[in-house]
């Protein structure tokens, strides 16, 4: 059978963690009991296990059972023979995680197999959504999209520096020329002067230091508005490793035992691994109260009391804090135990007077002792602190077991805690406990001293080199003039023939004018056919090379962005779904941007003439 494999998969996967205090019966125990009976045929079972699993959950305060979900999912594609089983699974992955992005993508590869793409299209949209409603699919996604727009940023600065070369190369030539001319001469003074345009390249410093080796040396020769631009990705570009450093933390970070139970108490749902893992990283950090804190919660997901007071009592030794407390007088409230739980919201509202919930679940305890008048008092405080909050709490429905509210610590608190773990080298051992952020040993690359060596030399080369002035092109011609070729008193835009031919119009013979107005026409063309090609291959250079810098600049980065997220998409970027078809669609959707996009950078480039000029 097909599905028996999948079946015991499932029940692995809930025995997998600690077992639950005698006499509670945790929500592993109950989803491998409806497993299997599933996998016997017994369906009226295993649908009673489900609501039985639902109604634990609602009591411990989970809200949705994501990794159950899943594998209920995917039973149900599994077992499409067995009409029943994938009936109850199809019911059950709904049950079970209502918005659940994994099971949308389950079902959209299903109804792809079966050509049903009237079905597929919204499913797909559905599960897409829902990537963003969960914090870990969020975060990932995002920094999966940070990784491609770095990638794009990388591509557009290389085809800016390229385009700055293609605009001013042949002027910066001249000058390496008449420098060089000063100590040498012969014809090896023109070819070193091109050389000298890759230096970098025969010093062995590679790709990344020809751009900013171009962005230094074009800065004296680029418009204002180039100067901005060079500066601008010369910033972004020192950033970036930061960046990436900050994105690769957070993707290695976010399956770590801290963050991982931070998050499964802030959204309220239910994760097999999160209390063994908690409980090996307590027993290597056994000195942190936000652990304990934290271990606690899980325990009473899974129905132990017991060991969930035992672990808030630890934590409000280490470090005497609210949270422990608010949740022993809950534990104290599940217990009718409502004096001694008062006492215990008291001490946590002497630690944090600013924690709106220890006093909203101290007017319920007053409530329940029949004390009106201080029940109202608190409520009063409760929403005088947090007025959203509590309106929220109050108009909610709840259970008897949930009428007060546990503290949760923030996902933020568990990244500190995670990096100050990760800081100490204790954890290295586990999974997900050996990154964190250092803005001062990421700023350590070569990418960010080159950019910032850029800001200053750029600058600085320009002031050196003003007074003697940089060499231009003629805007007719093309041909590069420096002011020991023509006089300063004399348009700078033209060269010193094209002078004579277009403004002064003084005798010039036939012969002469005919042969530089051919070469006026060849350079011209020359013009039209080196910016279709590049506006062919490379977006956006051809704006750039024509003036247009903003423009240019910006359609270089929306098409390398598009063309990156089409190759990355399935294998990194940003779509975290199991099966092919939303990777695909992700794909296809970017091709189709990046189509559209080109046709629009590129084909008013083609239709450029040489009156254009």
């Amino acid at each position: 059978m097909k599905r028996r494999p999948i079946l015991l998969l499932a029940a692995s996967m809930c025995l997998a963690s600690a077992v639950a205090h005698a006499g509670d019966t945790a929500p592993r125990d109950i989803w491998s009991q409806a497993a299997a009976s599933a996998d016997a045929g017994n369906i009226d079972a295993a649908a009673k296990k489900t609501s039985e699993l639902m109604e634990v959950g609602k009591a411990s305060g989970i809200r949705t059972y994501p990794l159950y979900a899943t594998s209920a999912a995917i039973l149900a594609r599994t077992a499409q023979s067995n009409k029943p089983v994938a009936d109850w699974a199809n019911k059950a992955a709904d049950t079970l995680d209502p918005g659940s992005s994994s099971v949308a993508f389950i079902r959209a590869e299903e109804a792809v197999e079966s050509r049903s793409w009237g079905t597929a299209l919204p499913v797909l949209v559905r599960g897409i959504a829902g990537l963003f409603a969960r914090y870990r699919s969020r975060l990932l996604a995002r920094a999966d999209t940070v990784i491609t727009l770095l990638l794009a940023l990388s591509l557009t600065a290389a085809i800016f520096s390229f385009a700055l070369l293609i605009r001013y190369g042949r002027a910066m030539t001249h000058d390496f020329r008449e420098m060089l001319g000063e100590r040498l001469h012969g014809g090896s003074v023109s070819v070193l002067a091109f050389a000298l345009l890759f230096l970098p390249v025969f010093l062995w410093l590679g790709p990344l230091w020809l751009v900013f080796y171009w962005f230094i040396i074009f800065f004296g020769y680029a418009k204002t508005g180039e100067r901005i631009m060079i500066a601008v990705l010369s910033l972004l570009l020192a950033g970036a490793p930061l960046a990436l450093d900050w994105t690769s933390q957070r993707i290695a970070g976010i399956d770590s035992p801290v963050v991982m139970s931070a998050i499964t108490s802030d959204e309220r749902t239910y994760e097999p691994d999160a209390l063994r893992r908690m409980q090996e990283l307590v027993n290597i950090v056994p000195d942190d109260a936000m652990l304990h804190l934290l271990l606690g919660t899980l325990y009473l997901q899974d129905g132990n009391d017991q060991q969930a007071s035992q672990h808030y009592q630890r934590s409000a030794e280490l470090n005497d804090n609210a949270g422990a407390h608010v949740n022993l007088g809950n534990l104290h409230f599940y217990n009718n135990d409502f004096a001694t739980a008062v006492t215990e919201y008291n001490k946590a509202e002497a630690l944090d007077p600013r924690l709106a919930i220890a006093f909203y679940d101290e007017s319920i305890a007053l409530g329940e002792l029949y004390k009106f008048d201080q029940q109202a008092q608190k409520l009063d405080v409760a929403r005088r602190i947090d007025r959203a909050l509590i309106e929220r709490l109050s108009s909610e429905p709840r259970s008897q077991k949930l009428e007060v509210v546990l503290y949760h610590p923030s996902i933020a608190q568990a990244w500190t805690v995670s990096s100050e773990i990760a800081r100490r080298g204790i954890a290295r051992s586990l999974f997900g406990n050996y990154a964190w952020f250092d803005p001062i040993e990421s700023m350590s690359n070569p990418l960010t001293g080159g950019a910032i060596l850029t800001l200053v030399l750029a600058p600085l080369l320009f002031l050196k080199r003003r007074r003697a002035g940089f060499a231009g092109s003629c805007f007719k011609c093309g041909r590069t003039f420096c002011l020991r070729c023509k006089s300063a008193r004399e348009s700078t835009t033209f060269c010193t023939q094209c002078i004579h031919i277009y403004l002064k119009r003084d005798g010039v013979s036939a012969a002469t004018k005919r042969a530089k107005l051919e070469e006026v026409s060849e350079h011209q063309h020359g013009i039209l056919k080196r910016n279709r090609w590049l506006a062919t291959f490379l977006p956006g250079s051809a704006q750039v090379i024509e003036g247009h810098t903003a423009a240019g600049t910006a359609a270089s980065f929306a098409f390398a962005f598009f063309v990156s997220l089409a190759i990355l998409s399935g294998r990194l970027a940003p779509v975290l779904a199991p099966g092919d078809t939303a990777k695909t669609i992700v794909r296809i959707a970017a091709i189709v941007f990046a189509a559209a996009l080109w046709l629009f950078i590129t084909l008013p480039v083609y239709r450029r003439n040489v009156n254009s000029f």
